[in-house]
């Protein structure tokens, strides 16, 4: 299911990732449409304070989308692991996105 996002230029949106480093899994982005609408990037959440990290535990991801500029654009979000690039997704999200 695609989910459907209206910005204003210069907002940001965040979106929180289930994290699973700890298994090898990283999400990546693609921007399609008008590409320079959007700019993304991807970067750990960090653990809450009062909770220390235990081994195996994986940090969520944060992808941060900014606003530009007016247009329509298309923003896929995929986890997988890098060294499996032929593999399906473990997870998969689409966005349409329209900055107005």
């Amino acid at each position: 299911m695609t989910e459907r996002l209206r910005l204003r230029p210069g907002e940001h949106h965040e979106i929180r990732l289930p994290g699973r480093g700890a298994a090898g899994y990283v999400w990546s982005s693609h921007v399609g449409g008008d590409a320079d609408v959007v700019a993304v990037s991807l970067h750990a959440a960090p653990f809450p304070a009062d909770w220390p990290p235990q081994a195996g535990h994986s940090a969520d991801e944060i992808a941060t989308i900014e606003a530009l500029k007016p247009g329509q654009a298309t923003l896929v979000l995929e986890q997988r692991r890098p060294w499996e690039q032929e593999s399906a997704a473990l997870e998969h999200r689409d966005y349409d996105i329209t900055v107005a």
